[in-house]
């Protein structure tokens, strides 16, 4: 029996669709072609949302009667992931991975499964809320919109519409500004002091003229204003515009939750965040080395997406965190937004993720070999000292960043291994930190790329 035997026929969990007879995923209402091992890793941790599923019950499930390496699994966990977004299979460090996404009510499939569309069709389906005192018109533009593929509710005064924002989830707001019990300009002002209501764009249609009104309704937060009569194509144009723009946000907060999971405001940190602080840390920095300038742009993109999904799920299983991406390269820091267990932990969990690294590159590696594509080379550096850690930036664009030498020495040393074609190096704070645990071979003292002052390193072996 395969692992998706046991989860049901047309299970629905939010905007993903399993079905098993057909072995089939969809996402919003579209096929997503998944491999064979994807689907049935897929399906048994659907079915087994309830608890933390171990490596070992997922291996046997996926790959029944078969010696395979975790490593395998891993591929799969952020092939899935990739299709089904960062926070839908958790990972639980030390004892295994959990579906998280809830099922839908039985017998939601068929009322919520979304229509087939081709490509170029119009953008996804969303959730819209339109508030008008006019009853005509606010019919009328909620058929206008329903026409469009949304789902559309309604509200005919300012105060039911801003109950519906704060008890419902939307994806947009279509207000007048012209309705009794509170108005469209008093409820742009509550919008405003609600850093809840803030993520739901809001696009003002009004019969006032004047630029004065334009103008004050895009001081108090909105994003686009209609003069009525609204005219159905420039409607649907701002509609799709101000959802895509949506959508680039969710995906950017989605981004920022993953480089920074214990920062406030978001999912993982609202409640655990730590000030910002001098730490101790392993500080690990990587890159991917390959002729990616002589790809077409796209395999480019699609092959550094590629290598940083695997990246980041190495730095996740040890608990590190991922405070810069460069495109072709990766910062990590283990110990910076937490402290690490014991003395070596920082250190310790640094060089697992790079071991890790080293085997989901060389399973990368042979699957493009056997496309007829190169091979990728990992260059890594580890070096361990005090740093400080924090948020920094404006307030429009922010990250969490790890600064001090020991990150311009994970620097230093991760140049000098491109320099010998790939490997691990480390330096003498996070060797000694490793207590002889890891087998390192001692290069002569180099002054290092960017440098010049001599400094030991050293490089590790495989475990």
């Amino acid at each position: 029996m395969s692992a998706a035997d046991s989860v049901p026929e047309d299970g629905l969990f939010g905007r993903f669709e399993i079905l098993t007879a057909q072995r089939q995923l969809r996402v919003d209402g579209q096929a997503v072609a998944l491999g064979s091992r994807a689907f049935d890793l897929l399906a048994a941790l659907a079915a087994r949302r309830d608890r933390v599923v171990p490596k070992d019950e997922l291996i046997g499930l996926v790959w029944p009667g078969l010696v395979v390496e975790d490593n395998n699994l891993q591929v799969q966990i952020s092939a899935l992931r990739k299709v089904l977004g960062t926070q839908a299979i958790a990972t639980v460090p030390g004892r295994g991975y959990q579906f998280t996404v809830a099922a839908a009510a039985a017998g939601a499939v068929q009322a919520t499964r979304a229509p087939e569309r081709s490509v170029g069709a119009a953008p996804q389906p969303a959730r819209l809320l339109v508030a008008d005192d006019n009853k005509v018109n606010r019919l009328l533009l909620c058929r206008s919109l329903e026409l469009m593929g949304h789902e559309v509710a309604s509200a005919d005064n300012g105060r039911a519409a801003l109950a519906k924002l704060r008890g419902e989830r939307f994806d947009l707001l279509l207000l007048d500004l012209e309705m009794p019990e509170l108005d469209g300009f008093a409820l742009l002002e509550q919008r405003a002091a609600d850093t809840a209501l803030h993520g739901v764009p809001v696009i003002v249609t009004s019969s006032l003229e004047g630029v004065a009104q334009v103008a004050r309704c895009i001081e108090l937060g909105a994003d686009d204003y209609l003069h009525k009569p609204v005219n159905p194509v420039l409607l649907k144009a701002r509609v799709d515009s101000s959802l895509e723009r949506k959508r680039l946000r969710d995906r950017q907060a989605e981004l920022l939750a993953r480089l920074a999971p214990d920062l406030p405001g978001t999912a993982q940190g609202a409640d655990a965040a730590l000030p910002d602080a001098r730490r101790t840390t392993a500080t690990l920095l990587c890159a991917c080395v390959s002729q990616v300038d002589t790809l077409p742009p796209h395999d480019t993109l699609e092959l550094l997406s590629r290598w940083t999904t695997l990246m980041f799920d190495a730095v996740e299983e040890q608990g590190g965190l991922v405070s810069q991406i460069g495109g072709d390269s990766l910062v990590a820091a283990f110990g910076a937004h937490r402290p690490a267990p014991g003395d070596a932990g920082a250190p310790w969990a640094a060089l697992q993720a790079a071991r890790e690294m080293g085997e989901l590159v060389a399973l990368f590696n042979a699957e493009r070999s056997a496309s007829g594509s190169a091979a990728l080379m990992l260059s890594v550096g580890i070096a361990s000292g005090e740093v400080v850690a924090g948020q920094a930036g404006t307030p429009r664009r922010s990250a969490y960043v790890c600064v001090g030498a020991a990150v311009q020495r994970a620097a230093q040393l991760e140049a000098l291994a491109t320099q010998r074609g790939g490997g691990v190096l480390v330096d003498a704070a996070t060797q000694q930190a490793l207590s002889g645990d890891a087998a390192a071979h001692v290069l002569a003292p180099v002054a290092l790329p960017g440098g010049s002052t001599l400094m030991q390193a050293y490089a590790l072996g495989p475990d």
